[in-house]
């Protein structure tokens, strides 16, 4: 698996678990869409759900549900697998 990094969870949001990420990667819209997934740390998670929120893309990850288990992904960076997506230039 190759990997293409695309965004950090700079922090957490409400008390059911949803993360802020920060991401300029141009494909963005692609990737943040209910089903999809994406990895951190090695860990493959799916996208619950996504919304747009300032500068953030906020996310509820597939069992991630109170802010307990969202705490322990601040600050990581959040990846995709290169072979889920094709991407004009990667």
């Amino acid at each position: 698996m190759e990997t293409i990094e695309f965004g950090k969870i700079v922090n957490t949001h409400g008390l059911k678990g949803e993360v802020r990420i920060i991401s300029d990667f141009k494909y963005k819209d692609t990737i943040f869409k209910n089903n999809n997934a994406i990895y951190i740390n090695d860990t493959k998670y799916i996208i619950n759900s996504y919304r747009k929120h300032k500068i953030y893309d906020m996310v509820i990850l597939k069992g991630i549900d109170n802010i307990e288990k969202s705490e322990d992904l601040k600050g990581l960076k959040v990846y995709i697998d290169k072979d889920d997506y094709n991407f004009d230039g990667y």
